[in-house]
């Protein structure tokens, strides 16, 4: 027997023993909580996917089936394809295990996890194959964004105290300061005097003025209130949106203006059609007070939409704008006013409301503006992780 032969005693695996074997780690495999993959490392420098458990399809939603044979370029997506590809060069570089914190976009949803992937030798150091494992952090990740937003939330709400300490402050204190003043003063006048008739109108335009605060009042504390109750829904914000115009319309023909709607038909937002409805009035409306007289007025409201980014509204003018920089933080701050000067009747309230309605429905509000030139508003609406969120 020469001894390249095998005696016929000697053990040797049967190819239903390989199957066998190949099955038991296919079982382990798939019982292991975490994403676990196996990657042949081609000679070309590309890298195909042998191997995914069923914790893979469970994380991305992409089936296990398609997953084994594909190469990594076709599975994972940018712009984490990239970050991906650097670090399985960085493991057969350095001969270790390197792992990072990703995010991805899967069928699923989004999804973060941390990954690591360790490089797997051949008899001559040469990396044939890179064994991953990814830990799910997607819930982690969600969690931590909705504290993040509680926390933005509760900001916020001590800024609206801030904002409510300054109308009882000012705004009630003024008028009803003047309302005594008057009231004693007339108490001690001629009734039939032209002083008393004057100091009269003072007082009622002192109580008007004091209503008016009250309004505005019972106007924010109602919107607070609301969003206890508040709950999404697909606002079609174009419709909306003509809606809105509907009551400014007889203003906007007055005026010689006109306003462009691009929003399209089929985009929905999640939100509410009140809140939405007073975003678009406060907004076309304050472009046909300010407006310039050396044009016609323009308004233009569009959208734009990015799966990963969110869904982006714009409402812009034409007119007479005001001065973003001396106006600073304060523009959408409650009894602030920005458009000196042009003999225009307003009390700055009509932004607030904007911005506490955007914000109510997740979003966010912002205001680009030049003297002379226009203004444009931007809202943004994220995709939603605060679904679950108290109001």
């Amino acid at each position: 027997m020469s001894e390249r032969e095998v005696p016929l005693s000697e053990p040797t695996l049967s190819y239903a023993d390989l199957a066998e074997r190949e099955h038991q780690l296919s079982v382990i495999f798939n019982a292991i909580a975490d994403v676990t993959f196996v990657l042949s490392v081609e000679d070309d420098g590309r890298y195909r996917f042998i191997f995914a458990n069923n914790a893979f399809e469970k994380a991305t939603g992409v089936p296990v089936e398609k997953v084994a044979g594909s190469y990594v370029s076709d599975v994972i997506p940018e712009p984490s394809l990239s970050l991906v590809l650097t670090k399985y060069e960085e493991a057969i570089r350095t001969s270790q295990r390197v792992t990072w914190l990703e995010t991805s976009d899967y069928p699923t949803g989004r999804v973060t996890g941390e990954v690591s992937v360790t490089p797997v030798h051949d008899e001559a150091g040469r990396c044939y194959q890179l064994v991953g494992v990814v830990h799910d952090l997607t819930k982690e990740k969600q969690a931590e964004e909705r504290q993040l937003l509680l926390t933005e939330r509760l900001v916020q709400q001590n800024s609206d105290l801030q904002q409510f300490t300054y109308i009882v402050s000012h705004n009630l204190r003024a008028p009803l300061a003047n309302a005594l003043g008057f009231t004693d003063l007339l108490a001690r006048l001629d009734k039939r005097s032209d002083t008393f008739d004057v100091s009269l109108q003072h007082l009622r335009t002192s109580i008007q003025q004091l209503d008016q605060v009250m309004m505005d009042v019972n106007n924010i504390l109602s919107l607070r209130d609301s969003q206890d109750g508040y709950r999404p829904e697909p606002v079609p914000v174009a419709a909306v949106c003509q809606q809105a115009l509907l009551s400014l319309q007889e203003a906007l023909r007055d005026c010689g203006g006109q306003l462009h709607n691009a929003i399209p038909a089929t985009l929905h937002v999640a939100g509410s059609r009140a809140y939405f409805h007073s975003i678009f009035h406060n907004l076309i409306s304050n472009a046909i007070k300010y407006r310039s007289d050396a044009r016609p007025l323009r308004i233009d409201v569009a959208a734009a939409q990015d799966p990963r980014l969110g869904i982006t509204l714009t409402v812009r003018d034409n007119g007479s704008g005001f001065d973003q920089e001396k106006a600073s933080d304060n523009i959408f701050q409650l009894y602030r006013r920005f458009h000196g000067g042009t003999g225009t009747a307003g009390r700055g309230i009509g932004l607030f409301l904007v911005k506490a309605h955007a914000e109510a429905m997740g979003g966010a509000v912002s205001v680009r503006s030049r003297l002379d030139e226009g203004t444009e508003f931007t809202l943004h609406f994220r995709p939603r992780a605060d679904e679950n969120l108290p109001h």
